[in-house]
């Protein structure tokens, strides 16, 4: 599904960030990617969503060579991928359910369709009765289910998911991992960017260990392995 072939991603600055990176992610799979502090993973992840391109390299999505196409491409390339942030960027003036409409809206979907779509992802992630409540009058971790159901509306075959417990209580934490882990479940391949070592060690998922822009570490079941 996902193939980097000798990726390098060096920055004006003369950061190199990826030095060189091969690697395959299969459809279906849970991934977490794990490493210290500059070792590479958010830059695998802005590649993987078209905010960067690489210096050199190739990046396909279903052998479909997504390096450096034209603009027009891009929007088609980043519908493939739903992805849930650690400050929830939601857009707080509007409701739970508009922000998930949002993402049905942008995409162009019929008027008729969007109240059926929201409210089936709310029931999904056990927010039936949140629908008109802001971001405000939600918890940390309500306001996170936001951010997957939105997240997952378009039905996308792949979530990046970058640091989704970061700003959560270890409880709530792993609420939300049992709800991706659900959603893996049901065929979405999930590439999770996270520091949090418990939850890494008790997944029992796929590891990939970054540091200085190299694979140093993958396992299928593997551990976080960093003391940072």
């Amino acid at each position: 599904m996902i193939t980097f072939k000798k990726v390098f991603m060096r920055y004006p600055n003369g950061v190199t960030a990826l030095n060189g990176l091969d690697l395959e992610i299969k459809e279906g799979e849970f991934v977490f990617i794990v490493g210290p502090s500059g070792a590479g993973k958010s830059t695998l992840i802005k590649l993987l969503l078209k905010e960067l391109e690489p210096t050199k390299g190739r990046i396909l999505l279903d052998d479909q060579n997504i390096t450096k196409v034209h603009n027009r491409r891009v929007p088609k390339i980043r519908a493939k991928t739903g992805v849930v942030f650690q400050d929830f960027r939601l857009l707080q003036n509007k409701t739970a359910f508009e922000n998930i409409a949002f993402a049905l809206e942008i995409t162009r979907t019929r008027g008729k369709d969007i109240k059926p779509l929201v409210t089936k992802v709310l029931d999904l992630v056990g927010l039936k009765g949140k629908e008109k409540s802001k971001p405000q009058e939600l918890s940390g971790g309500e306001q996170q289910r936001v951010c997957i159901a939105r997240a997952i509306v378009n039905d996308p075959p792949i979530l990046i998911c970058d640091e989704p417990t970061g700003n959560l209580d270890p409880d709530t934490s792993w609420e939300i991992m049992k709800l991706l882990r659900n959603i893996n479940k049901s065929g979405t391949t999930i590439i999770m960017v996270t520091h949090d070592k418990e939850i890494v060690n008790d997944m029992k998922q796929r590891v990939i260990a970054l540091e200085n822009g190299v694979i140093v570490r993958d396992e299928s079941k593997g551990v976080y392995g960093y003391d940072d």
